[in-house]
């Protein structure tokens, strides 16, 4: 009976559109291949020659060691019969059918319905060689690449080879999938080869990658060069997997080099047992059925592993409910794929393709074109590296599935994605190493710092007991200033309001009868020191709980503190006392520099500062407004103000007092005393929230000089 079988070839629209971006891929791919086998082998297109009807001519291959042909054409193919040499010898020969090679056989129809996945069939091809080659003794080879999932080859009536076990039925037949080198000596006139092929443990049938032929030389080398490049491939993915594990477990917080060593991992299992099947070589007892688990797994593990990196690595442009659900997703297949047969779960293989890898991949890819675009530090060169690494995994995608002829690329495209992962590292541990070189010389002062410090400590512990007779007496002291804080909140309150009841109560009685309007005046003078001190209090509070609102401005730095300077001269010079300004040598570099404040609030500090300065300096004193810059580009600049006067000093024992609530050290000069003691406390909250420390240096009698520093920057530079 004639089988009326035809090619199928739907999707092939689809591949031209998809052939564009998949160009340069495969151009790339291709290039480190053909430099590892091009001493070895030349591989030529069958196209060249002519099929007819299940022969080639090949009478004039020029053939040589470096050269192979690639049988991909017009094979006799028989469904549902498995023959051998014999069954062609006779006259009644059995009526064949005609269908490209190489394809499953599930794209074959026979009428109207496709060829099923599970069967047997036999395919033959009658191929005439060169006159020479019989006579020359010359060795020739055939290498089937997969062939699935069990068959075997006669060739010029015998039997040469095969992989598994050919049956009729999953009872009879056992699978086993892996490339071979098969050697024949060839024959004058025609040559046939016969492929028994049977199929019942999964979705790819028949012979679905292309046999190679050429010299047994040529075919050798061709198989060896593959099997190293693939050896090679895994080693660098098995080497960068136990490096990558090595940083997590001495770096625990390193999550994201534990999710890419494993990802490692999982292509260096899937590459060595796909392709060449290195793994069966190395462990040949490893059961068909378990290499094939292990293919499915470790590129589910792969798209795991993916996600989690990406979502580590990238975590403000991740999205953490895609980690959760891909988890569950890709974890049930897992599942699936353990606890099922090949023959169930490789029917699934379009879905699972489609439905859990891809939306992986582009899931990943938007998180580095995210994260490229926010300009995250080396994202562009690893968005790079993932886009040769998607597009080799969608050849792949599109090649087990049976809708692109090309090869098994997804090692490559992890290659060029771990070049581009190293050269990210590279730059940490750049960055890393700067780093360290300045922590390092830090360290180094610090220690010579320690160093003097313990030879101090060491040459004056006999003093040890001498301290903790002064701690004693310090804590004395401090007992004494709260005792003095309470008295002095007691005076601050009740002096302006026993004067203001004293005042009003003899204007009641009558007591005080002349000048009525002196007394009323003082009455006012007593409200509005009292109303000074209750909004200074709150003002204060406000300050220390964080209630005020700060309105931070840029401002150049040295006009601000010039107009300051202006517009307090008139009013202290007024009071006898003379004001300057000293700026340091190079007072234009000054103009360089910006500062970040609220200039309201700066202007209460100082402005409280200079009014202490004159209440506190005696008329024909000296006021002076210093200004100088220091740091470094590396470390930061900050700038130094501070207000020196000639009048009474501060006890040194004080120092520590004078900036809290009440640290009144000192008596004014005679004139009118209108503070409430809280101007320096108020002052010292302001500095602080401007990153800024403030501090007095006095002495009696040698007048005093409050200075703070506030962060600055250079005009090129940027606040951070």
């Amino acid at each position: 009976m004639k089988l009326n079988i035809t090619t199928c070839r739907q999707g092939h629209r689809f591949l031209l559109s998809l052939a564009v971006v998949l160009a340069a891929a495969f151009l790339v791919s291709a290039a480190p291949v053909t430099q590892q086998t091009a001493w070895a082998s030349k591989l030529t297109p069958s196209q060249e020659y002519t099929y007819n009807h299940g022969s080639i001519d090949l009478s004039d291959w020029n053939v040589d060691e470096r050269t192979s042909i690639l049988f991909s054409g017009e094979w006799e193919f028989y469904w549902g019969e498995l023959l051998e040499p014999k069954d062609f010898q006779t006259s009644d020969q059995p009526e064949p059918a005609y269908v490209q090679v190489p394809s499953a056989w599930t794209d074959y129809r026979q009428g109207e319905i496709s060829l099923p996945n599970e069967g047997y069939a036999t395919y033959r091809l009658r191929f005439l060689l060169p006159d020479h080659m019989a006579s020359t003794h010359r060795t020739l080879a055939v290498y089937p690449k997969s062939i699935a999932s069990s068959y075997k080859m006669w060739i010029n009536g015998n039997l040469k080879g095969g992989n598994g076990t050919v049956g009729t039925d999953p009872s009879s037949s056992k699978p086993s999938s892996y490339p071979m080198t098969i050697y024949f000596d060839p024959v004058e006139g025609w040559n046939e080869v016969i492929i028994q092929v049977s199929n019942f443990s999964q979705r790819n049938a028949g012979i679905w990658q292309a046999m190679e032929l050429g010299t047994a030389e040529s075919v050798t080398h061709l198989r060896i060069s593959r099997v190293t490049v693939q050896v090679f491939i895994v080693g660098i993915f098995f080497v960068m997997s136990l490096y990558y594990l090595f940083v997590y477990f001495n770096r625990r917080q390193e999550t994201s080099a534990l999710w890419f060593g494993l990802l490692c991992f999982a292509v260096g299992v899937r590459t060595i047992v796909l392709g060449e099947t290195t793994a069966l070589y190395l462990l040949p007892s490893i059961p068909w059925e378990a290499a094939v688990k292990l293919e499915y797994i470790s590129v589910s593990m792969t798209a795991l592993m993916l996600i989690l990196f990406i979502n580590r690595e990238y975590p403000k442009e991740s999205v953490p409910w895609v980690a959760k659900t891909s988890g569950i997703v890709i974890l049930s297949c897992i599942s699936i794929f353990l606890f099922t047969p090949a023959r169930v779960y490789t029917y699934y293989l379009s879905p699972f393709t489609w439905g859990v890898l891809l939306p992986s991949l582009l899931y990943t890819m938007y998180i580095y074109v995210l994260s490229a675009i926010r300009r995250r530090k080396g994202s562009l060169t690893t968005a790079t590296g993932f886009l040769f690494f998607t597009l080799f995994a969608l050849n792949d995608m599109l090649f087990y599935n049976g809708l692109l002829f090309t090869n098994d690329m997804l090692s490559i495209g992890l290659l060029v994605f771990l070049m581009t992962q190293a050269l990210n590292l590279s730059a940490r541990f750049s960055r890393a190493l700067h780093e360290k070189e300045m922590l390092s010389g830090q360290l180094q002062e610090s220690n010579r710092s320690l160093e003097r410090t313990i030879e101090e400590r060491t040459k004056s512990l006999w003093k040890t007991n001498k301290e903790l007779q002064e701690a004693n007496e310090r804590m004395a002291d401090i007992e004494q200033f709260r005792i003095r804080l309470l008295s002095n909140i007691s005076h601050e309150l009740s002096t302006p309001i026993t004067s203001i009841k004293g005042f009003a109560k003899g204007l009641r009685d009558g007591i005080i009868t002349a000048d009525m309007p002196k007394y009323a005046g003082r009455i006012y003078e007593r409200s509005l020191l009292l109303e000074h001190l209750i909004r200074d209090l709150i003002e204060l509070t406000k300050l220390e709980t964080k209630q005020v609102e700060f309105q931070m401005h840029e401002v150049e730095l040295l006009p601000f503190f010039q107009e300051i300077f202006m517009k307090y001269a008139d009013e202290i010079e007024q009071n006898g006392i003379r004001f300057r300004a000293v700026l340091p040598d190079n007072s234009m570099e000054l103009s360089s520099f910006h500062v970040r404040l609220d200039p309201i609030r700066i202007e209460q500090v100082l402005s409280n500062l200079i009014s202490n300065a004159v209440r506190y300096t005696p008329s024909g004193g000296e006021i002076s407004l210093h200004l100088h810059v220091e740091g470094s580009d590396t470390y930061g600049w900050f700038v130094y103000i501070s207000v020196k006067d000639t009048g009474l000093g501060i006890d040194p024992s004080m120092h520590r007092h004078i900036f809290e609530r009440f640290g009144q050290a000192r008596q004014p000069t005679g004139k009118e005393h209108s503070g409430s003691g809280l101007g320096l406390a108020i002052s010292r909250e302001i500095i602080l929230y401007h990153q800024g420390e403030i501090q007095v240096d006095s002495e009696p009698g040698s007048g005093s000089e409050f200075r703070f520093h506030l962060p600055i920057r250079r005009k090129s530079g940027a606040w951070e």
